[in-house]
Parts: structure tokens; C-alpha cells; sequence
């Protein structure tokens, strides 16, 4: 937890619990997806490229890249407030080839009930992939 701390923007420490428990989750411990930084505006997180994430050509699977993309959505989107995906737009502008892939999320616009994040996917200093994801917050969280 102290580790997570380091990383959070004071503003957040209250939602340190949330945080732990959305990097803590099955898929992202499984993944290798880490947080570098969270901040209420941004979250930045990076995953390592095994070799299982590798698609018949030799690069990064879609599904390996969208993975960190809905990840780093999920974890900006749930900070405060319980958040369920609704829609997320991807466009992949050049294949991955380097041995880490780091995502920086974005929050675009933030309502009542729905929040706009633009997530950028970089690799070895390239953009790889934006994407546009829209949350419908689902209410407060579990703590």
C-alpha cells in the first residue's frame, strides 16, 4: 500500500482502497499490468510483453494491447465511483513491436452518470493505438 501511495496524487489517498483493488485484480496480476502514476485527470500504467502475448506474426495481439488500453480505463473510471464500460472506440495505428507498452489515460468529460476517457498506447517512444471509452458510473464504491 505504501508503494501505491507513492504513485497517487495526494488528492486521492482517500481512494487508496479502490486503487489497490483495481491493480490487484485477476486479470491485471496476470497480465503484468502495473500503475506508474493515478491522478483524478490521468492514470498511467504499463505491462511487460510475454511471449504469449504475441499474435502468428510475431507482435503484439490486438487483444493484448486493448487489454492495458480497457485496464487503464477501468482503473481512472473506479477511483471514486463504481464505473461499467459502455462503449470504447480503438483505432491501431501501427503494430507493436517492443518489449513494454505503456497507456496514459485521459479524462475527456465527466457527468452525472457518464465519464470520457481518450487513452493514449505507447511503445518504445511510438504511439501504437488511441481509443475513446465512455463509463456509466453504476454508484459509490464497495468501501
Amino acid at each position: 500500500m505504501e508503494t501505491l501511495r507513492g504513485l497517487v496524487d495526494p488528492e486521492m489517498h482517500e481512494h487508496l482502497d479502490n486503487l489497490y483493488e483495481m491493480c490487484n485484480a485477476p486479470y491485471a496480476v496476470e497480465h503484468g499490468i502495473e500503475l506508474i502514476s493515478a491522478s483524478k485527470k490521468m492514470v498511467v500504467m504499463k505491462k511487460k510483453v510475454f511471449p504469449g502475448d504475441l499474435n502468428s506474426n510475431g507482435v503484439v495481439h490486438g487483444a493484448a494491447s486493448f487489454g492495458l488500453v480497457d485496464h487503464t480505463f477501468a482503473v481512472i473510471c473506479n477511483m471514486d465511483v463504481r464505473t461499467v464500460g459502455l462503449s470504447c472506440n480503438i483505432v491501431y495505428h501501427r503494430p507493436c513491436f517492443g518489449d513494454v507498452m505503456e497507456a496514459e489515460a485521459k479524462l475527456v468529460n465527466e457527468s452525472n452518470s457518464l465519464m470520457t476517457v481518450d487513452v493514449a498506447l505507447r511503445s518504445e517512444g511510438k504511439l501504437i493505438a488511441t481509443a475513446t471509452a465512455i463509463g456509466f458510473k453504476a454508484g459509490k464504491p464497495k468501501r
